[in-house]
């Protein structure tokens, strides 16, 4: 599918700008072509991405349908309730206070996995050193140095589309394991990991590899620098990545189907991400911790929590309530996470008349995290386009009993529609969105409804006892396949 989508997005590119009359049949540079993304980056995403990422949620909402309606199918019920010894594994994940939600989130289970394997963690030789973690860590070098014990571990890892994954990615390519896949797409793992190293040889060779002649293409452009996220989350790259797994975890129907769908050779299990509380709410005067924590006391909270990226959709978000703000009560956005500059979304709250309404906190720490979850009223999450990414930061939302508002796509179809607010992808135009905001902030009963809901669902399918044991038992069962005698 992505092949004919960016083969026409390139027949596209001539139309958006107009061919020179004198010249029609000249092939645009590669120049030309970054050009020419950079400026209607949007129109391009409208205009093909939109409508295939409609149709994947479609033939998506119909797989989950049909196999959860299945009679005694396991997808009904992903936890298990039986307890077992997975036996000794390594783990290759960042962890905190490496800036990265795979680092919490592997930090948040580790407790409950303690009991159910014997687990050293390895992390990356210039990672900065764990903090309050309380369970074995080696960095790589350390690790790697006894050779008979590295070779005899089975090895489990957690990949995500960064470069703080660049170890894991390498290891994950070179010694079978279990791969926790946090995001379908690797496209920029393995740009930034091989072209920083100028191993464009090798990138290009994986490119044309998994994706053809496009592949190839895009290497070009990843090679000088030109390459755009609608090239990147077109093609995920994600099979070389796999190559060696030898079964793979993953934490969305989505990427569950995508997998089976590319490697159907190799086991998948979906384990939903895990819910726990950073923090119990240990003050109870709401007026208080909003004041506290620099919200207004009486006003409608909106919070769009995290790093701000351009998937994201800040932009959409701030424009919407500055065009709704006459028509809802007094309300203030807080960004939880920081706002870089280059996006250009502080310029845009001013313009839209949103600067007295609109604060930034930059990074926090877990327990302010939290509180601003806790004391917020509406939580917006809109990812497009999408790694094929589980938001850690929605479970949360969701599981402290808060309203979110997502897109209708992706890993929001895993939970239940009367627990989150969805809306139709949209870029140019936010009436979905403009819809929803202003039904919530209306309406206290449908956010504390749709609140209610959300944190049933999660604490009966999300709970963290429940997810360790999933994992255990996985990850037993592959080692005591690998360790059955051929027949």
């Amino acid at each position: 599918m992505a092949d004919s989508v960016f083969s026409k997005l390139f027949e596209k590119i001539g139309t958006l700008i107009g061919r020179d009359p004198n010249e029609p049949h000249r092939p645009f540079s590669l120049q030309e072509v970054q050009q020419i993304l950079h400026q209607h980056h949007d129109a391009l995403l409208e205009l093909y991405g939109v409508p295939i990422e409609e149709l994947r949620a479609r033939q998506l909402r119909q797989r989950i349908l049909e196999d959860t309606s299945s009679a005694g199918n396991s997808l009904c019920n992903p936890h298990t309730t039986e307890r077992v010894f997975a036996g000794d594994w390594a783990i290759f994940t960042p962890l905190p206070p490496t800036a990265s939600g795979i680092a919490d989130y592997a930090a948040e289970l580790a407790p409950s996995l303690a009991s159910r394997l014997n687990a050293i963690y390895i992390i990356a030789d210039d990672a900065p050193t764990p903090e309050h973690f309380g369970f074995p860590f080696e960095r790589l070098s350390e690790w790697k140095s006894n050779q008979e014990r590295d070779r005899a571990t089975p090895r489990l890892y957690h990949l995500g589309n960064s470069h703080i994954h660049e170890y894991i990615l390498q290891e994950a390519m070179q010694q079978p394991g279990v791969v926790v896949l946090h995001d379908w797409v690797l496209h920029h793992l393995f740009e930034q990991t091989m072209l920083r190293r100028s191993d464009s040889d090798t990138f290009r060779k994986l490119a044309v590899e998994h994706h053809g002649p496009l592949g190839e293409v895009i290497a070009d452009l990843a090679e000088r620098e030109l390459s755009g996220d609608a090239f990147r989350f077109g093609l995920p790259m994600t099979a070389p990545a796999l190559q060696n797994a030898k079964a793979v975890i993953v934490h969305s129907f989505e990427s569950m189907y995508r997998v089976r769908d590319l490697l159907p050779d190799i086991p998948v299990q979906r384990i939903p991400l895990q819910y726990s509380r950073s923090t119990d709410c240990e003050e109870t005067n709401a007026s208080d911790v909003r004041k506290r924590l620099g919200m207004h006391p009486d006003r409608l909270i909106f919070v769009a929590l995290g790093l701000a990226t351009v998937q994201k959709r800040l932009d959409s978000l701030i424009s919407t309530l500055a065009a709704i703000k006459e028509q809802i009560p007094p309300f203030e956005l807080w960004v939880v996470g920081e706002l870089p500059d280059s996006l250009g979304l502080r310029e845009l709250t001013i313009e839209s008349g949103l600067a007295n309404h609109m604060h930034v906190t930059g990074r926090v720490d877990m327990n302010t995290f939290q509180a601003f979850i806790d004391h917020s009223d509406v939580v917006v999450n809109l990812r497009f386009p999408s790694a094929g990414e589980s938001s850690a930061t929605l479970i949360r939302a969701m599981g402290a009993g808060k309203p979110c508002v997502v897109f209708d796509s992706g890993s929001a179809l895993d939970y239940p529609g009367d627990s989150l607010v969805r809306i139709p992808i949209e870029i140019s135009s936010h009436a979905g969105l403009a819809n929803a905001l202003r039904s919530l902030a209306c309406d206290e009963n449908a956010r504390q409804q749709t609140g209610s809901a959300a944190a049933n669902h999660i604490a009966k399918w999300h709970a963290v006892d429940q997810c360790a044991d999933a994992y255990a038992n996985f990850m037993l069962s592959v080692t005591t396949e690998r360790d059955e005698p051929s027949r």
